[in-house]
């Protein structure tokens, strides 16, 4: 399980926050392909289809952040139904630290996931976190629903 979409550096965003509290507003979410070894948006939505090779996510703008040496790390939490794999341990998600690069407070955070497995491929809902470890900076949801749905 990975993220599918690299983390980057953001001009201004549209809003604004004094450095140190993080805000976030979330520009773009849903079904990404692949284009020229990177990803891009393919569909604005929420529904994600149950499909081997389905990759899914969002990106947003941050602010406030704490800037140290143009980086701060962050943290995804990220929880779906029950998971079961191959060797039968059950999953319900995960949390990963991510160093995301900063000018003047700001930031880009973009991430996801490909449904790579067929024991992946249960209906449910899946949500993503990104916290400073104090606050939500940004929450996105996404309905997984069987294929042809």
């Amino acid at each position: 399980m990975g993220a599918i979409l690299a983390l980057a550096t953001v001009g201004a965003p549209a809003f604004v926050s004094a450095q140190g509290v993080p805000t976030g507003e979330i520009t773009e979410y849903g079904l990404y392909t692949i284009v020229n070894g990177k990803p891009a948006l393919e569909k604005q939505t929420h529904k994600v289809p149950a499909r081997k090779g389905v990759r899914f996510g969002f990106c947003a703008d941050l602010a406030g952040l704490n800037d140290s040496g143009g980086k701060t790390m962050l943290s995804e939490f990220v929880r779906h139904p029950v998971l079961t794999q191959p060797n039968g341990v059950e999953t319900n998600g995960w949390n990963a630290p991510h160093m995301v690069a900063v000018t003047n407070g700001r930031g880009r955070w973009c991430g996801g996931h490909e449904l790579r497995n067929d024991w992946q491929l249960v209906p449910g809902k899946w949500r993503f976190v990104v916290t400073d470890g104090v606050r939500d900076i940004v929450v996105q949801d996404f309905d997984v629903v069987a294929d042809g749905k």
